[in-house]
């Protein structure tokens, strides 16, 4: 009879982890927020610079090719010469020196290389071509 109130009221050994790892996570949460913070505490006065950079980017260059011949610089339609001027004068004062084309697919493949290496002769470091996604 003893040996069943011993089994009865014998002491848990195992060690219960559920409140180890509520303390674990509170923790986490802690320094979760508390990280970023940190890292923004150095006050600086910055010196004022008239050239900076702006924040917001600038509208990309896009040129659009027509089948019959007609360019468009953004939305509005120019002459090639206008185009090289243009495009020059936007090249020259952007940090962003991409163009994108849009060419229409009847147009002669020499149309657009032409104008490909007008892009890249007046100071465009990259020049991509845009196309439409094929649907099956």
């Amino acid at each position: 009879m003893l040996k069943r109130i011993r089994s009865r009221y014998s002491l848990n050994s195992d060690i219960n982890v559920t409140p180890m790892a509520d303390v674990m996570l509170v923790l986490l949460i802690i320094f979760m927020i508390t990280t970023p913070m940190l890292q923004n505490q150095i006050t600086l006065n910055l010196p004022k610079s008239g050239n900076g950079v702006e924040d917001k980017p600038a509208e990309p260059v896009t040129l659009s090719l027509t089948r019959d011949g007609r360019i468009y610089l953004g939305r509005a339609q120019v002459t090639e010469q206008k185009m090289a001027e243009a495009l020059s004068e936007s090249l020259a004062g952007g940090v962003d020196k991409n163009v994108f084309i849009r060419a229409d697919q009847a147009l002669a493949y020499g149309d657009v290389v032409r104008i490909v290496n007008e892009c890249r002769r007046l100071g465009a470091q990259r020049v991509g071509l845009m196309t439409d996604k094929e649907t099956h």
